[in-house]
């Protein structure tokens, strides 16, 4: 089954001549309000044929059928009737859009020749049926007509039209072979959200008929792969622009070399906050060395995908992923700096042992203080085993919140006088505590208040403070901001190199 989608304009449908012109426009001239409408030519070509407005020539054929018609040619359409029988494509049905906006243009707005009411196509029906039964004498002839609802939301409206023709071609309960699209004609409007709407209904089955109204030779059919690949690149660009790695590699990832695939598989983790395949996927592809990420690097990643949660508007991802930016940095340097003294539990979380009191007797005081019931069950679940005959467990405390913080504090004692540190040590993790506990939602002061900012500078300045201080980086090297320690800014802008240049 093989559809022709034909849009339609003054153009499709002209006169050889004009010579019985005034005839007509007597016969006529109170159907259409008496208008000074002639016969035009577009160039100043002898052989050049004659356009009247489309709803006039329509009036015009309906009262004097017979004496119009072998004054009728069909630059445009001969040319596409000759491409399809060419090809020897048998075409099982004709849909023919045409457009009607009396509804949005009174009486009182049809009085001067320049009136959009006077360009609609509906009316050309009975003379494009001929045409097409001439033709294709065994194709069914399917009218689709476009209605606007007002004036604001006319033919020359590119939303309001794309929403129109869209309605339209949806409403189309067929599933042919090929869908032959002509969009030529009509408004840019309409030519523009028929290609649309055919692709987005119909994919690539369709193909598209082009054309020159002066040169009927170079008709020809256009895969609609190559509308298709430009429509996507430019939404894979946009959805690039909003940080959505997975929907660029949906669109266009088949047609991107091996490095930029890994780019998008790398963003894609990245999106997760899963850091580690992120730092493994570069480095496989040797974008980076090992030495290059850092066991901070994990920190400043954290921290800048909550500074692009902050620009999409996810305010609870964006404080989510700031405070697990510094308080995953601390844990992972205490994981890095007393690895002798950690476990790990049956889910992965570490957890530091009693043996730590070797070398930090004061901060295994402070813990027994502050979770004395927690030690005690421990000790009595480790002496039931023991008298069971079985080995007791290492007696530990998970490495997070208090215990962490306590850490931290009793090996970097500066921290209680750094201006930024303090922040999240002191006050900023209760108020991050009481805003994910609470479904009233979550508006940027509350970000904002949560780490003692008043904007969105003061918080990334605070956000990298601490960053800086848990790595011991000096304020003046590089790390000036998020952004320039982020890999993913760097993998960014390679994307977006690579796909602007496709």
């Amino acid at each position: 089954m093989n559809i022709w989608l034909v849009t339609t304009g003054s153009s499709d449908v002209q006169l050889t001549n004009n010579e019985d012109w005034n005839d007509w426009y007597r016969t006529i001239k109170k159907s259409i309000q008496r208008l000074p409408f002639k016969p035009t030519r577009a160039t100043d070509d002898e052989n050049e044929p004659y356009r009247l407005p489309a709803r006039v020539l329509g009036i015009a054929y309906d009262r004097l059928a017979e004496a119009i018609q072998p004054n009728l040619t069909f630059p445009l359409l001969d040319g596409f009737t000759q491409e399809l029988k060419k090809q020897a494509v048998e075409i099982t049905q004709i849909i023919v859009l045409m457009s009607d906006q009396a509804d949005v243009f009174p009486e009182s707005e049809r009085d001067t020749n320049r009136s959009p009411y006077w360009q609609d196509t509906c009316l050309l029906y009975p003379i494009l049926e001929r045409y097409f039964c001439e033709h294709f004498p065994e194709a069914l002839l399917t009218p689709l007509l476009l209605k606007p609802d007002s004036v604001d939301r006319g033919l020359d409206n590119w939303d309001a039209v794309l929403g129109l023709v869209q309605r339209e071609i949806r409403s189309l309960n067929i599933e042919p072979e090929t869908v032959y699209v002509s969009h030529q004609a009509g408004t840019p409007a309409i030519s523009s959200a028929v290609q649309f709407a055919s692709l987005a209904k119909f994919g690539d089955r369709v193909k598209f008929l082009v054309s020159s109204e002066y040169r009927e030779d170079r008709t020809h059919t256009i895969a609609s792969s190559k509308y298709l690949g430009a429509i996507r690149l430019q939404e894979a660009k946009a959805l690039l622009d909003r940080y959505d790695y997975a929907g660029v590699k949906v669109l266009i990832g088949g047609a991107l070399d091996t490095q930029t695939q890994v780019f998008l598989d790398a963003g894609i983790q990245w999106n997760l906050a899963d850091f580690q395949s992120f730092r493994d996927l570069l480095l496989n592809s040797n974008f980076i060395k090992a030495e290059d990420f850092k066991w901070w690097s994990f920190g400043y990643e954290s921290a800048y995908l909550a500074v692009i949660r902050h620009r999409q508007g996810s305010i609870v991802d964006a404080l989510f992923h700031s405070f697990r930016s510094v308080e995953g940095l601390i844990c992972i340097w205490a994981e890095t700096t007393y690895k002798d003294y950690i476990v790990y539990d049956k889910k992965g979380s570490p957890q530091v042992t009693e043996r730590i009191k070797d070398i930090l007797p004061e901060y295994w005081e402070r813990i027994e203080e502050k979770q004395k019931k927690w030690l005690t069950e421990q000790r009595e679940k480790n002496q039931q085993s023991i008298d069971k005959g079985q080995e007791g467990l290492p007696l530990s405390t998970g490495l997070f919140s208090q215990s962490l913080y306590m850490l931290f504090e009793t090996v970097r004692p500066e921290s209680k006088k750094n201006k930024y540190i303090k922040t999240v040590l002191y006050s900023a993790k209760d108020e991050r505590n009481q805003q994910f506990h609470r479904l009233l939602g979550l508006q940027e002061e509350n970000l904002f208040q949560a780490w003692k900012a008043t904007n969105v500078e003061e918080w990334n300045a605070v956000l990298l403070g601490c960053l800086n201080f848990i790595a011991q980086v000096d304020s003046t090297s590089n790390f000036e901001s998020i952004k320039s320690t982020s890999f993913m800014a760097k993998v960014h802008q390679e994307l977006k190199d690579t796909i602007a240049s496709l």
